[in-house]
C-alpha cells in the first residue's frame, strides 16, 4: 500500500513538471523575426547606421529555454533587468559590462550565453554606491564610484581585484576609457575638471585640464574616448562641446558649441569613434546622437525622444568596439540600445531592415 501511494505520488509529480514545462514554455515564444530595425540616414538615402538590438536584461542576448523560465516558475525568480544603464564597455571578446546606478552594481553580461550575473560588491566589505564608468582595465575591469570617490578593479567574473588610487584622491571619478595600445587608463574627474592617466599598474603618469572655458580647460567633463589613431575625445558638458587632445593632453581642437540645431550641442554625455574615424556623440538633453567626421563636421543626427526603437531618454554613456558596433545607454527607457555602422553599404544590406536582432 505503501509503495502504491508513492508511485502515485511521483506521477503526479511528473505530469505536474510536465504540464509546467509546457506551460512556461508556450509562455516564452521565440523573439519576433520581423522586429524592426530603423537606419540613418532613413530611405530612399543609403543607410549608414542601423539598429540591431536592445538589450533590457541578458535574455536579450540568448533565447531562453524551456528550463530556464521553468525555474523562475518554480522559484518565483524574476530575470535580471537594466533599470538605470550609465556607461557600457565591451571587455575581451563578448562580455559587455554596464554600470547601473538604480541597482547599484554592475551588469556583467556575456553575449549569445548564459554565463550573465550582476555584482554588488566593490570591495570583500564595501558595495558600490553610484557606480558610473567602466572600463577594460588589461584583463581586469574598472569601475568609477562618484559617491565613494574611487575606483575599483574587477575580474572578468565579478569578484573584487582592487583599486585605483589617487595620492590626493578623486572628486568624483565618472568616465573612464582603457588605451590598450599604451596600456593605460584614463579617468576622467568631474568636479576636478581634469583627467588622469594611469599606467597598467595603477599608477598615476600624467594629468591634464583645469576649469575654464578656454581650449583645454573643462566645465564638468563626463566620459572619454580614445580612438585607433590616439586621440583623446572628452565630453566637455558644461562648455557644450567635446574636446579633442593627443595622449600627451596637448589641446587639438574641438567639436560642437551650445545651440540647438543640427551640430550644435546641449548635454554631451558620451562619445565614441568608429575604425573610420566618424564621432559619436550623445546628447541627453537632445536624446539623440550626432554623427560628425574625423575633423568635426556634422553628418548625421540619429535618434530623438521617444520610448520606442531608435529613439532615447536622458542617454549618457556611449561606446564603439573593434567591431563598430555603438552601444548607447538608454538610460530612462531602461536598456542599452545597439546600432552599428555599415561600412560596406549594399543593397542587400539596405534591404534587411526588417531582419531579426537575435541574427547577430
Amino acid at each position: 500500500m505503501f509503495n502504491a501511494t508513492r508511485s502515485t505520488t511521483c506521477l503526479k509529480a511528473i505530469i505536474t513538471v510536465f504540464l509546467l514545462w509546457s506551460i512556461v514554455g508556450c509562455a516564452a515564444p521565440d523573439k519576433a523575426d520581423n522586429a524592426f530595425h530603423p537606419v540613418w540616414p532613413p530611405p530612399p538615402a543609403q543607410p549608414r547606421v542601423r539598429h540591431i538590438m536592445d538589450i533590457h536584461s541578458p535574455d536579450d542576448l540568448r533565447k531562453p529555454s524551456a528550463l530556464d523560465n521553468l525555474g523562475r516558475l518554480i522559484t518565483g525568480g524574476g530575470k535580471q533587468i537594466l533599470t538605470r544603464p550609465n556607461s557600457a564597455a565591451v571587455v575581451g571578446d563578448n562580455l559587455l559590462c554596464v554600470t547601473d546606478q538604480e541597482w547599484q552594481g554592475v551588469h556583467l553580461l556575456r553575449m549569445n550565453s548564459s554565463g550573465s550575473k550582476f555584482v554588488s560588491l566593490a570591495t570583500d566589505k564595501l558595495h558600490f554606491v553610484s557606480p558610473v564608468g567602466i572600463a577594460e582595465f588589461g584583463k581586469l575591469i574598472a569601475v568609477s564610484d562618484s559617491a565613494l570617490n574611487n575606483v575599483y578593479l574587477l575580474t572578468q567574473d565579478g569578484k573584487p581585484a582592487g583599486q585605483i588610487e589617487l595620492p590626493d584622491g578623486f572628486a568624483r571619478p565618472t568616465g573612464m576609457m582603457y588605451d590598450s595600445d599604451m596600456s593605460e587608463l584614463y579617468v576622467v574627474d568631474t568636479l576636478a575638471n581634469q583627467v588622469f592617466v594611469f599606467d597598467s599598474n595603477g599608477d598615476l603618469v600624467r594629468q591634464f585640464g583645469s576649469q575654464g572655458i578656454a581650449p583645454g580647460q573643462f566645465n564638468y567633463p563626463t566620459h572619454v574616448f580614445v580612438d585607433n589613431q590616439g586621440r583623446v575625445f572628452i565630453t566637455d558638458s558644461m562648455n557644450f562641446r567635446v574636446q579633442v587632445f593627443d595622449r600627451e593632453g596637448n589641446y587639438r581642437f574641438d567639436i560642437g558649441a551650445h545651440g540647438d540645431a543640427s551640430g550644435f550641442l546641449a548635454v554631451p554625455k558620451g562619445v565614441g569613434v568608429d575604425s573610420v574615424g566618424h564621432i559619436y556623440i550623445v546628447d541627453s538633453y537632445f536624446s539623440n546622437v550626432q554623427v560628425f567626421d574625423e575633423k568635426g563636421t556634422f553628418l548625421l543626427s540619429i535618434g530623438g525622444p521617444g520610448k520606442g526603437i531608435g529613439q532615447f531618454q536622458v542617454p549618457s554613456g556611449l561606446h564603439v568596439d573593434k567591431n563598430n558596433r555603438i552601444y548607447i545607454c538608454d538610460s530612462y527607457n531602461r536598456r542599452v540600445q545597439v546600432l552599428e555602422y555599415l561600412e560596406e553599404v549594399s543593397e542587400g544590406v539596405a534591404n534587411h531592415e526588417n531582419d531579426s536582432a537575435t541574427d547577430h
